[in-house]
């Protein structure tokens, strides 16, 4: 149930980026801090929302990997305690 509702919600993200992409047609001038490009106001939030996703899961991962780390020392200690 709570994959099924994860999964409509994801879906409803996507039908209203690609609402709000379509309506969006207009060239805007993006400055870099070395370059300069010209995009679509559609292409640059599609852009930031994938650097977005991409730093979220990183900072996500990095915590569940140390939550991991000390959950399998924890694990191992109890297993060092019941041998005793």
């Amino acid at each position: 149930m709570k994959g099924l509702a994860f999964l409509l919600c994801i879906i409803a993200i996507l039908v209203l980026a690609i609402a709000v992409g379509s309506q969006n047609d207009a060239v805007i001038s993006v400055n870099y801090l070395i370059a300069k490009a010209d995009m679509t106001v559609a292409t640059l939030i599609a852009i930031a929302l994938g650097l977005g996703v991409v730093v979220g899961v990183l900072a996500i991962l990095s915590s569940w990997l140390t939550l991991r780390v000390k959950l399998m020392r924890a694990q191992a200690k109890l297993n060092k305690l019941q041998k005793e």
